[in-house]
């Protein structure tokens, strides 16, 4: 007798699994030379291989298994392969139809558009708010975007980049039928602004694909960006912590000379404090965040004061013009991601 091999090894050398050899033992397509009577295992020779193979290259075409059986016979063994070809061009044939008319029904959809309006200087404004705060060499194109997100008559805008988060509103004059929520490119808006400067009101058009900025006559449409933009509102302050009101001109001096980063001082009396104007004064912690970042948000907010807010050394620092409170959705703000706290004992 030539060669004895076990299952698993005709497995191996035919790439047929140990499952599949005894699927095709009991539907008779290959039946092993032996079986043992008290184990039930398989035996298979050297001749089996040769079968196995085929019978693998057969399934992997999904050839039926009563034809393989006949394959192997040699029951017109070619004429029942060409015609198992036939059946799967068909089937392809068939399958490209189907999926052609998949694509014409697609494009036959309505497309459902929300249209709102807003005054030209008020979206400006609030885009320039948030400019800074988004990363236009990240590898995600989210981080790269903008998110459009109504909020009754309100058009919010959002940008991150993961280090920190800006956050401008603009009032609606017109509000959509349902509430939108659209990311586009930072590019799309600084491309409109000439666009936007040259009318007092625009017409902002989302559909499921597309946004388009219409100002009488003329417009301009971006698609959108792909991908779920980060959740804002998980980072958005909703309590106040410790606030304290700061000159927007004085802060750019103390910014202009703090290097790369810049030491906020918490006092026991609640004031906050910005590097060494603290010193000597009892601190009830202090945070650390980036200089040049913090000085964009400054310069990025409107009005001649600030106010800081932050809960503790661990806790983002969020910026807002003076008299916004931080629990009014419409706010704009800025969120400052710590870069080391420390803890003071």
């Amino acid at each position: 007798m030539s060669g004895v091999l076990s299952i698993g090894e005709l497995a191996q050398a035919s790439g047929l699994s140990v499952s599949a050899l005894r699927f095709y033992d009991k539907a008779g397509v290959l039946t092993p030379h032996v079986v043992d009577p008290r184990t039930g295992y398989r035996w298979y020779t050297d001749r089996h291989v040769e079968a196995a193979v085929l019978v693998a290259a057969m399934r992997r075409v999904g050839m039926p298994v009563k034809e393989m059986s006949a394959v192997l016979n040699g029951a017109d063994a070619h004429g029942l392969l060409d015609r198992h070809l036939g059946r799967l061009e068909k089937g392809l044939d068939d399958a490209r139809r189907e999926l052609t008319r998949i694509h014409h029904l697609l494009d036959a959809r309505p497309k459902t558009e929300s249209a709102f309006v807003l005054g030209t200087t008020d979206l400006l404004a609030a885009f320039g708010s948030v400019r800074f705060a988004a990363d236009p060499e990240s590898e995600y194109p989210v981080l790269r975007g903008c998110l459009f997100e109504t909020d009754h008559d309100v058009l919010r805008l959002v940008t991150t980049d993961r280090y920190r988060l800006a956050v401008g509103t603009a009032a609606v004059l017109a509000p959509p039928d349902a509430p939108v929520s659209a990311v586009v490119p930072c590019t799309f808006l600084d491309d409109a602004a000439g666009l936007l400067r040259r009318h007092a009101e625009v017409s902002v058009l989302v559909d499921s694909d597309a946004v388009t900025l219409r100002c009488g006559t003329e417009e301009l449409t971006t698609r959108l960006v792909d991908g779920a933009f980060p959740d804002h509102r998980s980072l958005s302050p909703t309590h106040p912590g410790i606030e304290h009101t700061l000159s927007s001109a004085e802060l750019r001096t103390l910014l202009a000379e703090a290097g790369d980063r810049v030491d906020l001082g918490v006092l026991e009396s609640g004031e906050i404090v910005v590097g060494s104007l603290g010193a000597g004064q009892g601190l009830r912690f202090h945070v650390q965040v980036n200089a040049g970042f913090l000085l964009e948000a400054v310069d990025a907010l409107p009005g001649e004061q600030l106010t800081f807010d932050v809960s503790g050394p661990l806790t983002p620092l969020a910026i807002r013009p003076r008299s916004v409170h931080t629990s009014e959705p419409a706010s704009a703000y800025s969120l400052l991601m710590p870069l080391q706290p420390v803890a003071l004992t």
